[in-house]
């Protein structure tokens, strides 16, 4: 490929849709320049390097860039590989395009060297380039087109990485921009590469099913084309589209499908004249053939994150071939193709401005906003973020991959706004969205006209209204609440200020108080004259270490908590008691094993210490439902809700003991947690509860489903780990949210 390619090719290409001479003998001088300061330099493959940029640049003009676009893409290595200074280009091809190529090159710096250590400030830089000028990551993208299609003169090593970068960062980032044809080559150039055996199965699968398919689909075509041509006199192009292989791969190995169970490999689209035909076709189209249930998307009306519109249909056919048809206008299928690349199409005569091009992307693409918030982080603030972390960039990753290449919901404030945030967002992460100070007041909110709380979990289309309070502020349990990684990362750092300022004023405030407490101790005993009556210092430290204690000052300090009477201090520590007071001593002992006990249990027995307390398995109790407690034959107390049934029975009531969940050690763990999900089958419905779930952080620990008899319905119990009930009741919110679940039950197992 490096060697079939010309400027006069990249020329006829551009003239196809630039007339303009004064912008083509711009273009023509930017090739001289890169011409010249790349002479010398030999690529890989043994091509001479102008070869890259001219490739580059061919790309761009299929996807009609303007001319300072194309231009950059042919300079865009300039800075990078030759002696060019920013001066020389200011001067020649003006401000706008220097930065443009300064920028890709920025961008191009961090990778070159250490890929796996700076992936994240790599993805960082690619984003925050692309939030300041959207050319730079499309020229980026033909870039990296060109560089995929002749990685074979690389190392084996160096493919597998570039591959792997490819398929993780840059096709997601063409996904998310709508860039739809060059995601699907990116994927599968990079997937050939990693994993060449699975490629070539479904590429083996392709050629062997391909021939009978395409007969299909051209028999529906030629059927379409007759009913909305010839009966329907309707201006229509019909088609067929094929599937990508590795779209094919993800949904025979993530959703578990065979390859004769995926009927979109090859589709129908049908391209119309306007909004009001497409929904005409998708009528005529029904009324011929049956629509399979729950396979109808309206993008038009909802459209996708990335701008892509159209109506998504699965029919079956008498013959009962089952198919896709695409119905979407010109326009439509422009942007599904080259997404916001198709919005900076060169148009002859449009007078361009730059700034309110790339307002109209960030207008409609809310992720540029997001990308700045993170830009706009002051350095301070970002390094206080990273020390909470053990890799630098880590949360820059997590905030980047989590929030925005996650799937997105819709809310609308009250005034209309519209707020996008990651799936399974709460009321408290959308209040942080709006303004940190609002998230630190926020008590809850209004949604659709009723309050609910902050843990409540958001959907597309919901009016919120935040209700915030003076008094409120933010505590550890929102770090459980809270989704979006930005919110997180807010809460701790006002949790580690608060801690901060109040560590102080306790540290001070307790050394006041065991200061008192000493003299306290000191007074009562010169008072009852007990100074020659004194155990020594070690017995002193031995008395302590038998109550669990290491230090005197944290024996004082609960002295002056009022944990010990100055009488019981003495006779505990300090004193050689007689044998009465021996017994407080030993009351006193009890009393703080006890409580040093509670710091320790997840629950606690009533007046009972040192005893084996576990957790029943048959109903898998968790904070802080009602429990109680069952002394058992050999396995100590066992907790059970209170409303399961192994525990109902008379002679078992009357073993029952009374338990309590221990709030200091519950707090910090997770426990298992039955649930039951009745729903109606379809296929990647599995699929789309463990998504749910992973976003919510609730790790599955067993899993086992059953059909009904009609194969119609399907019930899942799950074991999942939990906070509490209250994490339970948002996780329950977030997977009634899922299409055709219909009930979320709490299970005894």
């Amino acid at each position: 490929m490096d060697q079939n390619i010309k400027f006069e090719d990249v020329l006829a290409q551009i003239k196809l849709y630039i007339k303009d001479e004064k912008s083509l003998n711009e273009i023509v001088k930017a090739y001289e320049f890169a011409e010249e300061k790349h002479r010398g330099q030999i690529r890989k493959s043994g091509a001479p390097y102008i070869i890259h940029p001219l490739w580059t640049t061919f790309f761009l003009a299929q996807w009609k860039m303007g001319p300072k676009t194309l231009i950059a893409g042919l300079l865009h290595d300039v800075f990078e590989d030759t002696p060019a200074t920013y001066e020389e280009m200011q001067k020649l091809f003006g401000l706008e395009i220097t930065n443009l190529v300064e920028a890709v090159t920025k961008v191009s710096y961090f990778a070159k060297e250490n890929r796996t250590q700076i992936k994240a400030q790599y993805l960082r830089k690619l984003y925050l380039s692309m939030a300041k000028d959207i050319r730079v990551i499309i020229i980026k993208l033909a870039d990296r087109l060109h560089n995929l299609r002749t990685i074979n003169f690389l190392s084996p090593e160096r493919q597998q990485i570039i591959a792997k970068e490819s398929l993780e960062i840059y096709s997601a980032i063409a996904h998310r921009l709508g860039m739809k044809a060059v995601k699907s080559e990116i994927e599968d150039l990079s997937f050939k590469i990693l994993n060449p055996q699975e490629y070539n199965k479904i590429i083996t699968l392709l050629e062997t099913s391909n021939k009978e398919r395409e007969n299909t689909i051209n028999k529906k075509i030629e059927e379409l084309k007759d009913i909305l041509i010839n009966q329907k006199k309707m201006d229509v192009k019909i088609y067929g589209r094929s599937k990508s292989i590795y779209s094919i791969h993800r949904k025979m190995n993530q959703f578990g499908k065979n390859f004769d169970d995926i009927h979109d490999i090859l589709a129908v689209r049908i391209i119309t004249n306007s909004i009001d035909d497409c929904y005409k076709v998708l009528g005529f189209v029904h009324q011929q053939y049956t629509p399979l249930n729950n396979r109808f998307k309206d993008y038009i009306a909802t459209p996708k994150h990335n701008l892509y519109q159209s109506l998504h249909t699965t029919i079956a056919a008498e013959d009962g071939s089952i198919f896709e048809v695409q119905i979407r206008t010109e326009e439509m299928d422009e942007i599904a193709e080259q997404g916001v690349a198709a919005h900076w199409r060169y148009k002859e005569g449009e007078n361009y401005d730059v700034q309110k091009k790339q307002k109209d992307i960030d207008d409609r693409l809310d992720i540029f906003k997001r990308i700045l918030d993170l830009e706009n982080l002051t350095v301070h603030e970002r390094d206080e973020i990273q020390q909470e972390v053990y890799k630098p960039d880590q949360v820059m990753e997590e905030i980047i991959q989590n929030d925005i290449f996650a799937s997105l919901v819709y809310v609308l404030t009250p005034n209309g706004k519209v707020v996008t945030l990651p799936f399974g967002s709460t009321v408290l992460d959308f209040a942080y969205k709006i303004h940190s100070e609002i998230g630190e007041k926020t008590i809850g909110a209004k949604i659709n006209g009723l309050f609910s709380p902050i843990a409540t979990v958001l959907k597309s289309g919901d009016v919120v209204d935040i209700k915030t309070s003076v008094t409120q502020k933010p505590n550890h349990s929102w770090l459980v609440i809270a989704k979006t990684s930005s919110a997180v990362q807010k809460i701790r750092k006002y949790l580690k200020k608060e801690l901060v300022e109040t560590s102080g004023d306790l540290k001070t405030q307790n050394l006041e108080k065991i200061k008192t407490a000493k003299a306290q101790i000191e007074e009562y005993i010169g008072k009852k004259d007990l100074k020659y009556k004194l155990v020594d210092a070690d017995t002193q430290l031995e008395r302590l270490r038998e109550i669990d204690y290491t230090n005197i000052e944290d024996f004082l300090l609960d002295v002056a908590n009022d944990e010990y009477t100055i009488e019981e201090a003495v006779n505990l520590i300090y004193y050689d008691p007689d044998t009465n007071q021996n017994q407080k001593i030993l009351k006193k002992l009890q009393d703080k094993k006890y409580k040093k006990a509670q710091l320790k249990d997840d629950i606690i027995v009533q007046g009972i210490t040192s005893i084996k307390v576990i957790i029943s398995q048959c109903c898998l109790p968790i904070p802080y439902e009602d429990i109680v407690g069952y002394v058992s034959k050999s396995e100590g107390i066992k907790v059970h809700l209170k409303e399961c049934h192994n525990i109902q029975s008379e002679d078992k009531q009357e073993r029952q003991v009374d338990v309590v969940w221990n709030e200091l050690v519950c707090k910090n763990k997770q426990y298992d947690c039955g649930i039951r999900i009745e729903a109606i089958d379809r296929p990647a419905l599995l699929a789309d509860i463990t998504k749910v779930l992973s976003h919510l952080n609730a790790s599955i620990q067993m899993i086992n489903a059953n059909t009904s008899s009609d194969l119609m319905t399907i019930s899942i119990k799950l074991i999942i780990k939990v906070a509490n009930v209250d994490r339970l009741r948002q996780i329950r919110s977030s997977l009634l949210s899922i299409p055709d679940i219909k009930t979320v039950e709490r299970i005894l197992m």
